[in-house]
């Protein structure tokens, strides 16, 4: 590691600003290049005073052979000493050896360091020439100075000797390192302006860098701030304008970052179960406001805890353990158990723990998530108690999504296979419409389906189909669940098989409906009342004999109160209440006078005192009480109206038997007895004709269609009064009409008519028949209006013109039985008709019988 050293201290020493590393780099490459330059140029100027100073040499020593040629020619050894001096003397030449052609010395010559030059003769261990007549120069170190030994022969023809310069370096090498120190202090004047005016080019550039550095540096603190670009180059201006982009989305992921840690930790603050946080050794580093209060403990007291502290069965073995063979989710470990947990004061309770781990050896950490699911337990037990409970119901519970197209089963208890014959699996997956088989016009679906529209509960009997095909009953009740939100999302039914109810129901139903058809059809009146004495009911009989409002609620003493005011003063009324003491039944008769005369005859069956209901039965006795009174007048009248004639009968019977009476009076007596009897037959057979027709309720009728003209003429024509000379005056419009009628009874009722407007019209005057027109009952009739000018009745007679043995004139000088008009209506209420009779004493009475139309003719509708 010793030769990292020196790069540590220099990386210790390298300066940090760019400006300075530039300085320092420049510097160096500028050091680098004049180190170079040295070393080059140094070794270019060597060889270059090598070669100049060989070929300075070189022309040296052809100069000194050339000058010494002659004199060795001549052996003149002074001349040549003489010749050889100036060469000498020459700057740079260190010595002159002249050697003969057998390479001896000669002469030396050398110049001294004053300038003088000394001559002799060279030793013999004096470096030799090459042999042959070839030049040679070769470099030599003499007294520590470089120096170039140059022999040359002093004629290359003639082997005369060598001429040898011995020749110093030093000269030309100083001056070409002159030279050479001038370039480089030239080079580097030049490299130090170029460093100083590179330093100032990076001083000014970095400048704004350096507010781009300040700018960045206040990033954290104010994000979103932008820089304007002052000057400088592009790549500064592409830098701001990155930078600012840069402050831009700073913001904005700075403020996604905060709204998420705020939403992460709203999460944490907000969610109900604890969240750890472990460190690599499975000590807690975080916790969340739920872990407090699920464990008890304050923040504090569980940082750098191992998590055994509050779940005592993990430890950092068995979490490291339970993790690595966890599930891997994306890049972690994730783990589930069940485990148990302790809070502050030793209490144990159930949690579910979820645990995952990020992260390998030194960066590993621990996510830790425990639920409390002490409350889920209990859920849960209570649930199996529920779905046991369901289990063991005797009603059909399904439960169906309605967020599922078709709202299909999803659940039902064993009870439904048990009342619909169909396996849980045969219901899974299906609408409970398959329960209806075929019969699916039902009203009680559409209330059903309503309801789930509305998403209201609701209950219908429906009738549904088992497996098998039986029908059964199903009374359904079904209800919504929703969310908190309010939306429906499934629907609880729950069945009953409710055949046999219903099918008491339905004969309950039908007995209640032929009751109400009773108590409806019946012409009798109902009132009941419950068992607080309440009015309940009272059938349509009632309201129409008393004219009773039943939408007034009253008790029995109002109803009492109400039903006296009634009655008639001159009876006592007995009230229904006075006998609340006296269950049972008790029986009265009753007079009303309003809202019209009628005797009612009633019944009460009293349960009072909370037992039960009473029921008042009201009959109408009006008519059985008529009639008794019409029997008790018809037996004195058809007795005194028979006794009479009988009375005459016998008498002159018992007259002619009994006396003998002169022949001219037994004319007379026979027409009495005559005449008596054929009243007394017209009186029996009106008598037999009225008995037959009410008996007989018009079966023996033989209705058919008859033109109302020719009905009318044929009854005149037939008609004969004895001793009555008029005519009945006859004005027939409607002639055309068709009548469904009897024609004989249809001519007995017009008959009976005109024999009474002529025996009620004694002292003359006309009698008229003629025919009109009218709708009755949005249906045409047609009428036959009869019109004398007789007696005339009162008010109170024409009340009881229908009254059998009821006459008009009691004198008994008008013949007739009283019988007539009573056939008369029987007759025309037997054929749909009906009878009008206007009146007036002393000027006449107009009897009109209405006939209904088979059809209405043009002519009608004209009048």
């Amino acid at each position: 590691m010793e030769y990292l050293r020196p790069l540590s201290l220099i990386a210790a020493a390298w300066p940090r600003r760019l400006r300075h590393q530039m300085l320092v780099l420049l510097a160096a490459v500028m050091l680098a290049a004049m180190a170079a330059l040295y070393l080059v140029s140094s070794q270019r100027a060597a060889a270059a005073a090598l070669q100049s100073s060989s070929q300075w040499a070189g022309a040296l020593a052809r100069t000194a052979a050339g000058a010494a040629a002659p004199m060795l020619v001549r052996s003149d050894q002074p001349g040549l000493e003489k010749a050889l001096r100036d060469i000498a003397k020459l700057p740079g030449v260190l010595r002159i050896d002249v050697r003969d052609s057998a390479g001896v010395a000669l002469l030396s010559v050398r110049a001294l360091s004053d300038g003088s030059l000394v001559a002799r003769t060279l030793p013999t261990d004096m470096p030799r020439p090459p042999a042959g007549q070839q030049a040679s120069a070769e470099p030599v170190q003499v007294g520590g100075i470089d120096a170039l030994q140059v022999w040359t022969p002093v004629d290359p023809i003639m082997p005369l000797g060598h001429i040898g310069v011995l020749f110093s370096q030093d000269g030309e090498r100083a001056n070409l390192m002159s030279m050479q120190r001038e370039l480089i202090a030239s080079i580097a004047l030049v490299g130090l302006l170029t460093i100083a005016a590179v330093y100032a080019f990076l001083v000014r550039s970095l400048a704004p860098l350096q507010r781009l550095v300040r700018f960045s540096r206040g990033l954290g603190e104010g994000l979103g701030r932008t820089l304007d670009q002052q000057g400088g180059s592009r790549e500064v201006a592409e830098l701001t304008e990155a930078l600012n982009d840069a402050s831009q989305t700073l913001q904005q992921q700075l403020l996604s970052i905060r709204t998420s840690e705020a939403r992460v930790h709203s999460l944490l603050d907000a969610t109900p179960d604890a969240i750890l946080g472990l460190d690599r050794e499975a000590r807690v580093a975080m916790i969340n406001p739920a872990a407090t209060s699920i464990f008890g403990v304050e923040p504090e007291q569980v940082l750098g805890e191992p998590i055994a502290r509050l779940l005592p069965q993990l430890s950092f073995d068995e979490v490291d353990r339970i993790t690595r063979e966890g599930m891997l989710i994306r890049s972690s470990r994730m783990a589930r158990l069940e485990s148990t947990a302790l809070r502050r004061d030793g209490t144990q309770f159930p949690v579910e723990v979820a645990i995952s781990r990020v992260g390998e050896g030194e960066d590993s950490r621990f996510t830790c998530v425990v639920r409390d699911v002490t409350d889920q337990r209990w859920i849960d037990s209570m649930l199996r108690l529920y779905n046991r409970a369901l289990e063991c119901a005797t009603n059909g519970v399904v439960i169906t999504d309605v967020r599922t197209p078709g709202q299909p089963i999803f659940y039902a208890n064993p009870a439904f296979e048990k009342i619909t014959g169909y396996s849980v699996g045969d219901a899974i997956g299906r609408n409970c419409s398959f329960l209806q088989g075929e019969d699916r016009d039902q009203p009680e679906i559409d209330v059903l389906r309503e309801a789930v529209r509305q998403g209201q509960p609701a209950t219908v009997v429906l009738r549904n189909y088992r497996k098998d095909g039986t029908l059964f009953f199903n009374e359904l009740s079904i209800a919504p669940v929703a969310t908190p939100e309010g939306e429906v999302t499934h629907y609880i039914g729950v069945q009953s098989d409710v055949t046999e109810r219903e099918r008491a129901r339905f004969a309950l139903a039908e007995r209640s409906a032929r009751l109400n058809a009773v108590f409806d059809l019946s012409p009798d009146g109902f009132v009941v009342f419950d068992r607080e004495g309440q009015m309940v009911y009272c059938n349509q009989a009632f309201v129409q004999m008393t004219g009773w409002d039943a939408s007034l609620p009253c008790d029995l003493e109002s109803f009492d109160r109400r039903f006296g005011t009634l009655c008639s003063p001159a009876q006592d009324y007995a009230p229904v209440a006075a006998a609340a003491g006296e269950a049972g039944t008790h029986a009265d008769t009753i007079e009303l006078l309003r809202p019209e005369r009628r005797v009612l005859a009633r019944l009460a069956r009293l349960n009072l005192g909370g037992h039960g209901e009473s029921i008042l039965y009201f009959r109408d006795v009006t008519h059985e009480t008529e009639v008794d009174r019409m029997k008790s007048e018809f037996l004195t009248t058809a007795a005194h109206e028979l006794r009479t004639p009988m009375a005459s009968i016998f008498g002159f019977a018992e007259l002619m038997l009994k006396r003998p009476v002169p022949p001219e009076r037994q004319r007379d007596v026979l027409e009495t007895i005559h005449r008596q009897a054929s009243l007394l037959i017209n009186m029996v057979n009106e008598l037999l004709d009225l008995a037959r027709i009410e008996a007989r309720q018009g079966k023996d009728f033989r209705i058919t269609q008859h033109a109302l003209g020719g009905l009318v003429q044929e009854t005149v024509d037939a008609l004969m009064i004895h001793g009555d000379p008029r005519k009945v005056e006859v004005r027939i419009e409607h002639g055309d009409m068709q009548l469904t009628v009897d024609a004989d009874k249809t001519r007995q009722a017009i008959t009976n008519v005109l024999s009474n407007a002529y025996k009620y019209s004694p002292g003359g005057g006309p009698i008229r028949l003629h025919t009109l027109a009218a709708e009755f009952d949005d249906r045409p009739h047609v009428g036959v209006a009869i019109t004398d000018s007789g007696i005339g009745m009162t008010p109170a007679q024409k009340a009881r013109l229908f009254e059998r043995f009821y006459r008009a004139d009691p004198s008994g000088n008008i013949p007739g039985t009283g019988l007539g008009m009573s056939l008369v209506q029987e007759i025309m209420e037997l054929q749909g008709g009906r009878i009008d009779v206007d009146s007036e004493p002393g000027i006449g009475t107009r009897v009109t019988l209405w006939f209904p139309l088979v059809e209405v003719p043009a002519s009608i509708t004209q009048d």
